[in-house]
């Protein structure tokens, strides 16, 4: 291995100079990344360009490396620097599906393998052995999706209610109301505490079937915070108190913040946050709250989050566990629902059955959606708390928020991170996209891709 080659190829830095839309920033924000999984794909990116330089042969990139590549493409100055420190230049080489192809691409592919065994070990599967970073989670995508099952659930419970009718009426005929009230209402409460032991264990068990080198279990704290409150103002409101903590930012008495002359940052949120309240002067902090939301390196921890939630919700594991649920209110609608036809047919009272209808409804739609974010805001920050967190971090400033909340917030901060009017509509940062200057590209579905000479 070529030592000097590659310590030069790790001291390149890929987001210098710094600014607001860098390439980790970009390459987290357009493939939904968690910041983990950037860097390590980074990482990955550059052995691989280090095998490129230093191999006379094609070398083929996993479809992760190969989509940190493609963005790498669009920085032209930082790749053209980058393949001088290479001492070569890198083509990037599409794959056009032929059958001779074919055979090139799956040489280089074996060949790419032995030359990461031979200089850098066994390559990460999470990174090489998968197509995107959501693979690793297992989880196959259902064919109907949750919406479409309620639209059938509804109209099957419609369907149902007279077959249910004519099986409960004998029985409801010879009951007393405030005996059926009871047992009805003790019915929901136990169906109901059946339900969340029941959804607790199952999403534990899907959780726990993840790839054990998958994203989940290698989180940063923002990400987990976000997780857990479904609130990015929480995860910006954690970074900004890490700056008023080591003095970096000042609180006035008004509740206006402003930038300390000694102030130094460590992170790239720390960063952002600086250099709005340098470009901003004095400002408060719902309007500072207001623009660190829009910023690309805070919304990639919304984003990511966000589409795992997605990815978890259209899956068959959370769909049966979804179905079952559903089923169970069904039930439980169609016996009040029942009830309630039999009262007014037979002209009895009916006030109190028709307000534990409403009720039950009311509380499993509730539930319902509580249950499409409950792997977000438990199980997951849960399982993190128990098993997860990373050794000797208990002392660190995020994990420490991540745990205890707004309990660690400095006194003088504290106040300014409740609940804020907001200014204006939020909107997705943009992004420009730009073709490349290197000659050669290819999609995101091509068969594989090489670089050589």
């Amino acid at each position: 291995m070529n030592q000097n080659l590659w310590d030069e190829i790790q001291q390149l830095d890929f987001d210098n100079p710094p600014s607001e839309y860098c390439f980790s920033i970009r390459l987290a924000n357009e493939n939904y990344w968690t910041k983990n999984f950037t860097d390590e794909a980074i990482l990955e990116y550059r052995k691989f360009m280090y095998m490129a330089a230093t191999s006379n042969h094609m070398v083929s990139p996993s479809e992760i490396v190969d989509a940190v590549w493609h963005q790498h493409l669009i920085f032209t100055q930082s790749y053209q620097d980058f393949c001088a420190v290479l001492g070569k230049q890198i083509q990037h080489v599409p794959s056009t599906h032929t059958r001779e192809e074919f055979s090139t691409f799956k040489q280089a592919k074996e060949r790419t393998r032995q030359l990461y065994e031979e200089n850098f070990g066994a390559p990460p599967h999470n990174i090489w052995g998968y197509s995107d970073m959501y693979e690793s989670l297992h989880l196959p995508k259902a064919k109907l999706k949750i919406r479409g099952f309620i639209l059938i659930g509804i109209l099957m419970i419609v369907l149902l209610i007279v077959p249910f009718y004519y099986l409960l009426r004998p029985v409801y005929v010879t009951m007393d109301n405030p005996y059926f009230m009871i047992g009805f209402v003790l019915l929901i409460i136990a169906s109901i505490a059946a339900l969340e032991i029941f959804n607790r264990n199952r999403l534990r068990q899907i959780v726990k079937r993840f790839d054990k080198y998958s994203f989940i279990y290698h989180l940063q704290p923002a990400e987990l915070i976000y997780l857990k409150t479904q609130d990015l103002s929480q995860v910006i409101n954690g970074t900004v108190n890490e700056l008023v903590e080591n003095e970096t930012i000042h609180v006035h008495h008004d509740g206006t913040l402003e930038l300390a002359k000694n102030g130094n940052t460590h992170y790239i949120e720390q960063l952002q946050i600086t250099s709005t309240l340098s470009e901003r002067g004095r400002i408060s902090y719902p309007m500072l709250l207001y623009t660190l939301r829009l910023k690309p390196v805070f919304r990639n921890a919304s984003n990511c989050m966000d589409a795992f939630q997605k990815y978890f919700v259209k899956s068959k594991a959370f769909g049966r566990v979804f179905y079952i649920n559903f089923g169970v209110f069904a039930v439980l609608f169609l016996i009040g629902f029942v009830r309630l036809t039999t009262g007014l047919l037979r002209d009895k009272p009916v006030t109190q059955i028709a307000i534990a209808i409403i009720a039950l409804v009311i509380v499993f739609i509730f539930l319902l959606n509580r249950l499409t974010r409950l792997v977000c805001t438990d199980i997951i920050p849960q399982q993190y708390r128990r098993e997860l967190l990373p050794a000797g971090q208990m002392n660190h400033s995020r994990w420490k928020y991540f745990l205890f909340g707004t309990a660690v917030l400095v006194p003088a901060f504290a106040p300014l991170t409740k609940p804020q009017q907001r200014y204006g509509d939020e909107t997705d940062s943009g992004s420009n996209s730009c073709g490349s200057s290197c000659g050669a590209s290819c999609g995101s579905s091509c068969g594989g891709c090489g670089g050589g000479d």
